[in-house]
């Protein structure tokens, strides 16, 4: 469950209802407020605002963010300090810089998870074997590091942390874990793997031991992140992500034995599958029963988390503000592009940051830009469908809008063959299922081939989605066929191997792999429905002419979060279909690979677009042949002509020719120029652009709700809560905090306000997730159920403001329940 989907519709419609329809499904006579649920609730309602709430410019639209370029250069810690504490540096990005004396109060930082600190122990050991004795060295071990005080390390003996957004619902558990551990291992021999690893051993045992049964690692969080291995096209990463519980299994089921794994397995799977009946309690159930699985016998466990910290200059003239960042991402996420801006030129000035490494990744967006510095050019660079929410698990739209319709359960596939009819099992299917028109698309895995999913396809949700289209940076528009290649792209690369296909073992990129798994089981079909056309006047005497691609997208067993849905395979891509098939042909060529991994397999180059002149030359040529022969990829034949082909080959190699380079996007920034060393990047600033200033500002400085008072009266819990807001005025920003009623607000924008408790027993037993009730003056309430079981309770508290929840306020009451006279207890 994610915060951002728990925003009530009520909330959406009032904000909607002050700023006007945003954004309409046109083409059928009617008109429809754009309300989804989920991040679609959050993001229609706070991006619409957010939007329409920053004008004042010049014109109505002013395309891409704020700043007209952004230069990236490879900075040493040192000199980052200094760059900072005189503002000739606006951000350091990826590490902490090295400050020579007391940085300058106008020197701040942006917190997020950094790395995991876990606990492994070695079951060789005649004193580990059993899950006992390896308890029972775990708990003295971590009892001792909560006592250790260096690096940033944060003791914490459990995998979710306040930076994730399901944290409320395990933290009865948290403070059981912490209060059981007892007393702390005085002589435990402890090693370590890594500088921060080491430190936190050193700080707390006085050296790191060789040969030790019990190790200390540091996990970086961005290695638990999909992201990690590249774009994937137009997909940034699995739709989960964020949630503590998927990366917790990936921290520690390989440490479990087959029994164990199976039970988090099995687990694991029914969360990222489909619907669940039983609703939000069950989902976080599951989500408590996997983390048991993941650490019940002690083999690996999480002791502490390092955040990380970068640092950026607010001082005014020189300096920078709005700066938005991602609780575990950092720096290095969409969002700080889209909303940082300087202070002395707010819409026009040149962004300096710095990064401690230079970029050894290739530039290719199948499977490049995975290092630090690649990651933020991509982010900058590229444009996804759809961005992660910062402060939570969920998603926001970015360059589509969407509605979703589903019915309850798993469906989508039929029950038995059709070579004996349409059997009771096929009907009661249909009856709970979506019925998937015959003439959608499904890609074939292992060729890519687009072809029709014919009669008795079902599905269990349907996604309508608006594209909001724009031209790439060759001059080309985007078209269906741009919208439609990356699904056969992916279907193509991301597959197992398969004996005839084209290519053979060379069409394959184990790098696309998961991101094909996730997608290919859930994937029904894809049709267009139409293409709208609009001309929007801009300002007076001023109009845009858009295409706007209407497509619906059918899946089954989706995750229940309606943004994840919807980030899960949206039609889009910010890259041409041309450049797609240019780098496929390269690889087929045997010129490179996608990958670092394939190209050390098959002893050839990393693709890189930019840097690598030998393969440049070979492209630019290739282009040229294909331009002759007017090529586009099997796949395509049927959207795409040989004449509009011929003009896209053109249109390539006219661009390489001006640029230098074959890096081709439709984001809000491009490359200008580079050096081993740095990049420099222009903004957009063509009308057809179709965001720009404003529209991610809500999501700056995310206000926190603080629990102020919660206590018990009868049958009922009464909650009296603050709201702490960052609000900004003049040329900086106060901190503000006041009870939180229905008329807070922070500045102009109304806060969205969301509550939930869990109600859970003695036996650790979710028996209620669900909202409080909210008062009139402004307390919030909980009447427990009549009938409740004799025993003890706990009731765990949050509310979350905007859809933060990261580090809440966020409370256990430990109540116990007398049965009637008689009753047993």
């Amino acid at each position: 469950m994610t915060y951002g989907r728990a925003f009530e519709v009520a909330h959406i419609r009032r904000t909607m209802r002050a700023i006007g329809k945003r954004g309409a499904l046109r083409g059928d006579g009617r008109s429809r407020t754009w309300i989804g649920l989920a991040g679609a609730t959050l993001a229609a309602g706070l991006i619409a605002f957010g939007a329409r709430s920053n004008a004042g410019h010049s014109i109505g639209h002013f395309p891409s963010y704020y700043p007209d370029e952004i230069r990236i250069d490879v900075v040493a810690p040192e000199a980052a300090g200094s760059g900072l504490a005189d503002a000739t540096l606006h951000a350091f990005i990826g590490a902490a810089p090295n400050f020579s004396r007391p940085a300058p109060g106008e020197v701040r930082s942006a917190k997020s998870i950094g790395a995991f600190l876990v606990l492994s122990l070695d079951l060789t050991s005649g004193r580990l074997r059993s899950a006992e004795a390896r308890c029972a060295a775990a708990r003295g071990i971590a009892a001792a590091l909560g006592e250790a005080k260096t690096g940033g390390f944060v003791f914490h003996p459990y995998a979710i942390t306040p930076y994730h957004a399901d944290y409320l619902h395990h933290l009865d558990r948290i403070e059981a874990i912490t209060a059981a551990l007892g007393p702390p291992a005085q002589h435990e021999r402890v090693g370590a793997r890594g500088r921060v690893a080491e430190a936190v051993v050193k700080a707390r045992f006085g050296s790191v031991a060789d040969g030790a049964d019990a190790m200390i690692e540091a996990v970086p969080v961005d290695g638990l992140m999909p992201h990690a291995g590249g774009p994937a096209i137009a997909w940034p990463g699995l739709p989960w992500a964020k949630e503590g519980w998927f990366q917790a299994y990936g921290l520690l089921a390989s440490g479990l034995d087959e029994a164990e794994r199976g039970v988090a397995d099995e687990t694991y799977q029914r969360l990222i599958h489909g619907e669940l009946l039983g609703g939000l309690a069950e989902r976080v159930g599951l989500e408590r029963r996997l983390l048991a699985a993941l650490t019940g016998d002690c083999r690996r466990t999480v002791v502490g988390y390092v955040p990380r910290e970068e640092f950026f200059n607010e001082a005014y003239p020189p300096g920078a503000e709005n700066i938005g960042f991602d609780a575990i991402a950092g720096l290095n996420a969409p969002l700080f592009v889209r909303t940082v801006k300087l202070k002395e030129y707010p819409w026009n000035g040149k962004l300096h940051l710095g990064v401690p490494e230079a970029s050894q990744a290739a530039w290719n967006p199948v499977a490049g830009f995975t290092d630090g510095m690649g990651r933020l050019m991509w982010a900058s660079v590229g444009d996804p469908a759809m961005i992660p929410f910062p402060f939570n698990a969920s998603w926001m739209t970015n360059r589509v809008q969407f509605e979703i319709s589903k019915v309850e359960g798993r469906s989508g596939s039929l029950a038995g063959g059709l070579s004996g009819g349409i059997s009771a099992g096929t009907s009661a299917n249909m009856s709970r299922g979506i019925k998937v028109p015959v003439d959608a698309l499904a890609p074939e895995p292992g060729s890519g081939a687009l072809r029709a999913v014919g009669d008795w396809a079902f599905a269990s949700q349907k996604v309508t989605y608006e594209v909001l289209a724009s031209p790439f940076d060759d001059g080309t528009g985007e078209t269906v066929a741009d919208v439609l290649y990356p699904y056969a792209f992916l279907y193509r690369w991301g597959a197992p191997a398969q004996a005839g296909t084209k290519g053979g073992d060379t069409a394959r990129e184990p790098a696309l792999a998961p991101t094909f798994a996730a997608i290919e089981e859930r994937l029904t079909g894809v049709k267009v429905v139409r293409v709208n056309l609009t001309s929007h006047a801009i300002a007076e005497g001023l109009e845009v002419a858009t295409r706007t691609p209407v497509v619906e997208v059918y899946l089954r067993d989706a995750p229940g979060d309606e943004t994840q849905v919807a980030s899960l395979a949206p039609p889009w891509s910010t890259v041409p279909w041309h450049l797609l098939a240019l780098m496929e042909a390269a690889v087929e060529r045997g010129w490179a690979a996608f990958s670092a991994q394939e190209a050390a397999r098959r002893g050839v180059p990393w693709l890189d677009l930019v840097r690598d002149p030998a393969l440049q030359a070979k492209l630019e040529d290739l282009a040229a042949q294909f331009e002759r022969d007017g090529y586009r990829p099997d796949a395509l034949h049927d959207l795409v002509s040989v004449d509009e082909a011929r003009e896209r080959w053109h249109s390539l190699r006219e661009y390489a020719a001006r640029n230098g380079h074959l890096l081709i996007a439709n984001g809000p920034y491009r490359l200008k120029s580079w050096t081993a060393d740095g990049v420099v990047l222009e903004a957009v600033r063509e009308m057809t652009y179709p965001l720009g200033f404003g529209t991610f500002d809500r999501f700056v400085y995310p206000p926190r709700a603080v629990i102020d008072e919660a206590t018990e009266d009868g049958n009922r819990i009464v909650v009296h809560a603050s709201a702490d807001m960052t609000l900004k005025g003049g040329r900086g920003t106060r901190q503000v905090r006041e009870p939180l009623g229905h008329t807070t607000a922070r500045g102009t924008y109304p806060l969205l306000i969301v509550s939930r408790y869990l109600l859970v027993d003695a036996a650790g037993k979710v028996h209620k997730v669900d909202k409080m009730d909210w008062r009139a003056d402004g307390a919030f309430t909980i009447d427990l159920p009549q009938d409740l079981p004799a025993g003890e309770y706990t009731v765990i508290l949050g509310i979350f403001l905007d859809g933060n929840a990261v580090e809440p306020s966020a409370k256990a009451l430990h109540i116990r329940r007398i049965g009637p006279p008689g009753a047993p207890e």
